[in-house]
């Protein structure tokens, strides 16, 4: 009778963050994709099982005796912690009697009961006269020795033996992420891979392409929407060749949107212009230049899309939804720790990922989503709470933005705008002069919230008239006309019957508050540019007021 077996590492970011440098998160996930991927050909092998799923963390392995399946997750489990010195749950076998979906489903749930029954984590024994990893800082140094990398100096350190495998991770050859992605890449520029590809070191590389030099970068977190179902309607072979195929989805989506890129920014045209830190399943977490941000997630969410589509019909998944995919972002200084980075953008990606359900269940409709953030300075991010941000009568951001080749339907319209259209007001606002723009912010920043549901329409006639108007009237005849365009492509028109301001009632779950996009543009000004343009397009033509 054979058997369905089902393990999952636990805390995998933990173990990827637990570094200080970006150079040895890299090699934490190439380390992982590595562990999975030998699984194959050496521990499934050795106990007779068949590997159905092997990626990202998560094994689905199948064994024609149930002790057999035992002695492998055992060994899975140890050799897990012995090589990536973290924790793996294995789940207790599932008879396996041909339904092959039932059984997976029944390994899930199986697997979750085993995770939530773990026990809490050992703490690292604590001596006085020991040293602890200078990268990490939690773990026992293993010996003193100097680090790698472009930036390294001569000064040695103490390193655990888990940063020290990580790092040399990173410069093992063949890699597992860079080089898959590398070839991507050059197949995206239409170019022949050569050996003098230099990847970033770290977010210093990243932020020399900031065209305002002034060192800002952009992390991209996304997740695949729905994957949960996708994976409940496989059968055996189906989930293999989908398990198989989503990294590979990611790789090429990413590596499109970077040689978009490095199509239209040149600068330091030798460094590829992004780096993967987590890149595994439907999971992604990457570093990306913070110039054109927006427009590149834009990107990188239709190219999945369409690799995701075309991969669905392929294996023979018809009746699957659309497929989308959400995606968040976080523009920061390159000197903001990589792990807050993170921290917000998996918040706003939580975001992102309601807004598409519920597009999906009231109306039907599939429809990816970006989110996105600018942390100016070093100030802590996501200071108030979202669901606050939503719960006001007046709203002062449309995010998250619906990603869409085409034009949105009425009912995606009722719920939020498409990306698309922050990007397109931003070339037609270029020359808008850069005081006149600071004063628009700081009446759009000025909005009064605190209001009545009653009271909002006379309130935000009152602020338009005293206030907004006033920077209206401060410009010239022409960058008047463009700015009265963006207001109502951004909001809707004041000469609206109903009213008489820009501000227009978005759909947010029962709620129906105010919104408008403009503050959302002024925000991401410097990062809102469309990769159909080059850098000397939006150089503005500054008129006299």
């Amino acid at each position: 009778m054979p058997y369905l077996l089902a393990a999952e590492a636990d805390k995998i970011q933990d173990f990827i963050f637990r570094s200080s440098r970006l150079r040895e998160v890299v090699g934490a996930s190439q380390l992982l994709t590595r562990f999975c991927r030998s699984i194959d050909d050496t521990l499934a092998k050795k106990h007779g099982g068949q590997v159905v799923v092997n990626d990202g963390g998560s094994f689905r392995v199948i064994f024609d005796d149930l002790a057999k399946a035992r002695a492998f997750g055992a060994d899975l489990a140890e050799l897990y912690r012995l090589a990536l010195g973290g924790s793996l749950t294995v789940a207790e076998p599932v008879r396996l009697d041909g339904d092959f979906r039932k059984a997976n489903e029944q390994a899930g749930e199986r697997l979750r009961w085993a995770k939530s029954r773990r026990q809490g984590a050992i703490a690292e024994v604590h001596m006085p006269y020991v040293a602890f990893c200078a990268s990490c800082g939690v773990a026992l140094a293993r010996k003193r020795e100097r680090l790698t990398g472009r930036r390294a100096t001569n000064r040695s350190s103490y390193i655990c033996e888990a940063c020290r495998a990580k790092a040399a991770e990173r410069d093992r050859k063949p890699r597992a992420i860079l080089d898959e992605l590398y070839e991507a890449y050059c197949t995206s520029l239409g170019t022949q891979p050569t050996i003098d590809l230099d990847w970033p070191e770290d977010a210093d590389d990243i932020a020399r392409l900031d065209l305002r030099q002034r060192n800002y970068v952009a992390y991209l977190v996304a997740d695949g929407n729905g994957m949960g179902r996708t994976f409940g309607m496989c059968g055996q072979e189906q989930l293999t060749k989908l398990s198989e195929g989503l990294s590979p989805i990611l790789q090429d989506s990413l590596a499109a949107a970077a040689a978009s890129f490095r199509n239209v920014v040149s600068e330091q045209a030798h460094m590829i212009p992004m780096i993967p830190l987590i890149l595994g399943g439907d999971d992604l977490f990457a570093l990306i230049p913070a110039p054109y941000a927006l427009d590149f997630t834009r990107r990188f969410c239709l190219e999945w899309e369409r690799r995701m589509k075309k991969l669905a019909d392929e294996i023979g998944l018809t009746d699957l939804p659309r497929p989308t995919v959400a995606a968040a972002v976080v523009i920061c200084k390159g000197t903001y720790p990589y792990a807050l980075a993170h921290r917000r953008a998996e918040a706003l990606l939580k975001e992102a990922k309601r807004q598409s359900k519920l597009l999906a269940a009231e109306t039907g409709e599939h429809l990816s989503a970006v989110n996105f953030e600018v942390i100016l300075g070093n100030r802590l991010a996501g200071q108030e709470d979202d669901d606050a941000k939503n719960s006001r009568v007046v709203c002062l951001t449309l995010r998250p933005y619906w990603v869409c080749d085409g034009d949105l339907s009425q009912n995606a319209k009722e719920r939020g705008f498409e990306i698309k259209t922050l990007l397109d007001q931003r070339l037609t606002l270029k020359d808008i002069p850069n005081k006149r723009l600071a004063e628009l912010r700081r009446c759009f920043e000025d909005v009064p919230t605190s209001i009545t549901i009653r009271d909002r329409n006379q309130t935000m006639q009152t602020w338009t008239n005293r206030q907004l108007d006033n920077v209206l009237q401060r410009l010239s005849t022409t960058s008047r006309a463009k700015l009265e365009t963006a207001l109502t492509t951004l909001g809707k028109s004041r000469n609206d019957s109903n009213s008489d301001h820009h501000w227009r009632e978005i759909r947010r779950g029962d709620a129906t508050p105010f919104a408008h996009g403009m503050l959302d543009l002024l925000e991401s000004w410097d990062f809102a540019q469309d990769l159909e343009y080059r850098p000397d397009d939006y150089e503005p033509q500054e008129e006299e007021a």
